[in-house]
């Protein structure tokens, strides 16, 4: 499905709005056989009582920890949650921006999805990541979002508005989906179908960017489903400063669209995904384009459910030389890179806190394919009112050139000490092959080469954590984690040669890297129209042989968020992030950064809202990279927009 096509259902999306909304609707939750109805008018669950937003999040159900539902604070590994109203009235653009209020999460660079190359967009919590390899898996629903040829995510491929929420869960969760989930996993639940149900979202604002989304749904009986669209243009920003920029320099823009459809009939759902995108990448001779299409279905029962997933698509990709003084530049590689992949998942709920189920997933490019297997197992002993057990475990089996396997244990206990108060405790160990992308694509970013490597092994990690909630009130829910990580063989990019015109890196498996840290998460609602988010992670990840430092992580970095909602729903949010390194060798420094972001929102009904919101609103200089030149975040973009619903 090229772009145009994708242009012309938007368009069609457009003019299909529904004549009226009917009273009622239902929503079927991602476990089988549960039916909530939901008041249109009040987006309210019929007969449930309004609650204040702390409460509800102290009580959201969340799945991805345990594949089973289950409140956020009887999750034994620690889980954030962002609601369908914290991402629509984000100031963000992107979704990875807007979990960047989440402790931990972080993509390889500080850019935004929107100028960062995909292959360095893999998610890494808790500072764990040395490369650009995501050690997250990132699932629609349960349906793997990970690239299958190189693990990184493409994080437009889903409207925004097709979110119901978002779940990350912390810690290796291995035990439960294997290679993908050593560093834990972030899942993206679908909006559930409503009758006659649509809102359109258009923006435009700085830098010629131009925004344009569309959800549709409709339901009755047995059946519903939901479809969305999103087009998004920007004449983009240079990427390298006033005093380094030379005639090779061009601005980095970037064009997408994406569908997203999943229609459900009784226990069963057929979902699908068309994604194109097209990036210049800050110099003439640097592009990359993306064609994506993907096919889920599955069927869920009380006991039993499964999944099937495939996806095609073609990456292409430009690199050069450029001249130190950046006058010229030269063709150095043109890759182009076609890949498939599919797999599938069963899972049996025994109903009493036994799971047991079995996953397989397979890439293939050219030649060269890699299959990941695996059959697991998981019990939760109630053995108390107040204090629950988990023990788990999973056994995988992956091939690239050659057979290997992996075994992956998870032990975890969770007390309720209080009504207030909730203890945690969890030993495990995690495991990630290395991809397609790392074994055989070598790339090159500015003067900065980096060699594929054959050969490389499996990276494992050997962690436990202790954490505790304290939810007193319904205005109240703070969390604080302390956590140790020992991961060994580590894929990152190491330095083999340093010229003036060329740095020369190869990804190896490094010496053992000890992750030391402290996460801390709070929500409080000091006033009835006030809220206060807040997120801090400290991370002392370094390799234990030489004392450096890992690339691209921080010591320290948080966010703070501050909304009032009165007449005008004001959204400020501000994130930062100490000094980091670019390079294994720990010379390329990164200074300290923070940034503020502003969103202005005003329903003037409840079909219609206008919005102003401000990424970068002190317009501060955030380097991204060291290539060696400076790379340039973004800087401050006003935009204007307004949000129409039926």
């Amino acid at each position: 499905m090229n772009r145009m096509t994708v242009r012309l259902v938007l368009a069609l999306l457009l003019t299909a709005l529904p004549a009226t909304a009917a009273p009622l609707a239902w929503v079927t939750s991602e476990r089988a056989g549960t039916v909530t109805v939901i008041d249109t008018v009040t987006d309210k669950a019929v007969g449930t009582p309004a609650s204040d937003p702390a409460k509800a999040f102290a009580d959201t159900v969340v799945v991805t920890a345990t594949r089973d539902e289950q409140r956020l604070v009887d999750a034994v590994a620690p889980t954030s949650v962002l609601t369908r109203e914290d991402l629509a009235r984000s100031p963000s653009l992107t979704l990875d921006d807007q979990l960047r209020q989440i402790p931990g999460f972080s993509l390889l660079r500080r850019s935004s999805s929107l100028s960062a190359h995909p292959t360095s967009q893999g998610v890494s919590l808790r500072g764990l990541g040395p490369s650009g390899a995501s050690r997250t898996l990132v699932l629609l629903g349960g349906t793997p979002l990970n690239d299958p040829f190189g693990g990184w995510v493409y994080w437009d491929r889903l409207p925004l508005s097709a979110l119901e929420s978002v779940e990350v869960s912390r810690g290796s969760l291995s035990q439960l989906y294997g290679s993908a989930a050593m560093g834990g996993a972030i899942q993206l639940l679908p909006r559930a179908p409503r009758p006659d149900t649509f809102e359109a979202t258009a923006r435009g604002g700085g830098r010629g960017t131009r925004d344009l989304e569309v959800f549709t749904s409709d339901a009755g009986g047995t059946w519903g489903y939901t479809l969305a669209g999103r087009l998004f243009d920007t004449d983009g920003f240079f990427a390298v400063g006033p005093e380094d920029r030379g005639a090779v320099d061009r601005r980095a823009t970037v064009d997408f669209g994406t569908l997203f459809g999943r229609f459900q009939w009784n226990r069963y759902h057929v979902g699908v995904n068309a994604f194109e995108e097209e990036r210049e990448n800050g110099t003439a001779l640097q592009t990359n384009d993306t064609s994506l299409r993907s096919l889920e279905a599955g069927w869920s029962g009380d006991h039993w459910e499964w999944n099937v997933h495939g996806q095609s698509q073609r990456f292409r990709s430009t690199f050069s030389r450029i001249l130190p003084d950046r006058s010229q530049e030269f063709l150095t590689a043109s890759q182009d890179f076609p890949t498939r992949g599919y797999g599938g998942s069963t899972a049996w709920r025994s109903g009493e806190g036994l799971l047991v189920g079995a996953d397989v997933r397979r890439a293939s490019w050219e030649s060269q394919d890699q299959t990941l297997g695996g059959a697991y197992a998981q019990k939760t002993f109630g053995l108390s009112s107040r204090l629950d057990l988990l023990a788990g475990a999973r056994l995988d089996i992956w091939q690239s050139s050659s057979t290997k396997t992996s075994f992956n244990p998870r032990l975890g206990a969770l007390f309720r000490a209080t009504d207030a108060v909730t203890l945690r405790a969890s030993a495990y160990r995690g495991f990630r092959a290395p991809t397609l992308n790392e074994l055989y694509r070598p790339f090159r970013v500015g003067n900065v080469e980096t060699l594929a490597n054959p050969d490389l092994g499996e990276e494992s990690l050997l962690g436990a954590e202790i954490g505790a909630d304290l939810h007193p009130s319904a205005r109240l829910f703070a969390r604080l984690n302390a956590f140790r990580n020992r991961i060994d063989g580590a894929v990152g990019n190491v330095t083999l040669s340093v010229t003036s015109q060329l740095i020369t890196r190869r990804r190896e498996n490094l010496d053992r890297v000890m992750a030391d840290g402290l996460e801390a998460e709070l929500r409080f609602q000091p006033l009835p129209r006030w809220q206060v988010q807040a997120s801090y992670l400290y991370t002392d990840s370094s390799v234990e042989r030489t004392g450096l430092r890992v690339p691209q992580v921080p010591l320290s970095q948080g966010s703070l968020g501050l909304a009032f909602d009165g007449p005008v729903l004001a959204v400020l949010q501000g994130r930062w992030a100490g000094e980091q390194f670019e390079d294994d060798l720990n010379q390329l420094v990164l200074p300290p950064y923070g940034v503020a972001d502003l969103s202005l929102r005003r329903s003037l009904n409840r079909r219609l809202d206008l919005f102003l919101s401000v990424e970068n609103l002190f317009d501060e200089k955030v380097v991204t990279g060291r290539l060696p030149v400076e790379a340039l975040g973004a800087p401050r973009l006003v935009e204007l927009g307004v949000t129409v619903r039926r």
